[in-house]
């Protein structure tokens, strides 16, 4: 199964050279008060950042590696609908279209929450777990106030600097693409929370704050921290490998 995924991810990358997602520097703004997106509810820090080149470089490097891997398995879980008697499984229906398939996008956001985590130093697992309580990992979900991206960054708010979210004509060139130019929407997304908790003071709190505004312990952080927690139980390397259906 570890294999599998290494294959998918290297696989993803390659595909990613093809179209690739431009990137904007992090915007600034006040996060949107507004619920989750879907899906319905059932969230360490990822490691320092590299200090030199040589042996410690690629021990950062492999420790990155493993956490995308964990991340891969965990959401390419999430997002299996069901598996048939002949181990086939099938995926959410917004992925299938996608060059590759839903794992291939899997493995470009997997890569990216671990790069991105570890960059601004929050945990992957609550990166992923808040892309799936907001969108479902679907990049094209639009929250109630024009939200955009998986971590729904507010058009007015965070979001008026990033690409994605404005403009339309580029969301379009977008779509088929494996990584559907989510690193910019992760970039800001990891960059607004780890200012959020570090102003207060706290992950639950900071998550409190990425929602509305506000520091505080409410209903979306707890949310976000559910699935956290069923994410790393998913991440185990526990079931066997199985054929996707997309």
């Amino acid at each position: 199964m570890r294999s599998f995924f290494a294959f998918l991810l290297t696989l993803a990358l390659t595909m990613m050279a093809f179209g690739a997602d431009a990137q904007e520097p992090p915007s600034t703004g006040t996060s949107e008060e507004r619920p989750p997106a879907e899906p319905p509810p059932d969230g360490t820090d990822p490691g320092e950042g590299v200090e030199g080149a040589g042996e410690g470089e690629e021990h950062a490097a492999g420790d990155h590696d493993e956490v995308a891997l964990r991340l891969a398995r965990a959401l390419e879980k999430r997002i299996t609908v069901w598996r048939r008697p002949d181990g086939r499984v099938v995926h959410v229906s917004h992925c299938r279209s996608v060059r590759g398939g839903c794992r291939a996008r899997i493995a470009a956001f997997a890569r990216w929450m671990a790069e991105l985590a570890r960059q601004h130093r929050v945990d992957p697992f609550v990166l992923a777990a808040m892309a799936m309580r907001e969108s479902g990992l679907d990049p094209f979900a639009t929250g109630l106030a024009g939200e955009m991206g998986i971590v729904q960054l507010h058009p007015q708010g965070v979001g008026r600097g990033v690409r994605f979210v404005q403009s339309e004509a580029y969301r379009r060139r977008c779509a088929r693409s494996p990584g559907a130019c989510q690193r910019e929407i992760l970039e800001v997304g990891a960059s607004h929370l780890a200012s959020a908790v570090s102003r207060c003071e706290g992950i639950a709190e900071g998550l409190g704050a990425y929602n509305t505004g506000v520091c505080g312990d409410n209903a979306y952080s707890r949310r976000v921290m559910r699935e956290r927690a069923r994410l790393l139980e998913l991440a185990k390397d526990r079931d066997e490998a199985a054929v996707a259906v997309d």
